[in-house]
């Protein structure tokens, strides 16, 4: 698969706009896609919330058209079409790790939390991030 990047774009978080793109979040978020023909991925990626919270994670699960996330804000109908168009459909990947600079860190078939906290707690962002929590 060929290296995505997201580009930015400005994101009024105090306002009511619908999240329309991905590239929106850059550098605020890590993001974890997700094709619901994982079993149980909403209520798995529910339960490990203060993990995905520590790490500023924003995750997407896609469902025949739908997006459920634990994105607090309004999301605009466009963006389902583009999680199918920029990563379901140019892989057989259903997992999709995105960095905070909107770059393609990993893709895989299954839902593993462990090695995506893992792989992202290796990443030097992360790394400055966790000591200067010290």
């Amino acid at each position: 698969m060929a290296s995505t990047l997201l580009m930015a774009e400005p994101l009024d978080q105090g306002a009511d706009r619908p999240l329309g793109a991905l590239a929106s979040l850059r550098w605020q978020y890590r993001i974890i896609l997700v094709d619901a023909q994982i079993p149980d991925a909403v209520a798995r990626l529910r339960v490990e919330q203060p993990a995905l919270d520590e790490r500023d994670i924003l995750w997407f699960v896609r469902d025949r058209g739908q997006v459920q996330t634990n994105y607090q804000g309004p999301l605009d109908p466009g963006l389902a079409q583009e999680l199918e168009q920029r990563f379901f459909s140019q892989s057989d990947a259903a997992v999709f790790l995105i960095g905070k600079d909107g770059g393609l860190k990993a893709s895989a078939d299954r839902l593993d939390l462990p090695a995506l906290f893992e792989r992202i707690d290796a990443m030097p962002m992360r790394r400055r991030e966790m000591e200067a929590a010290d």
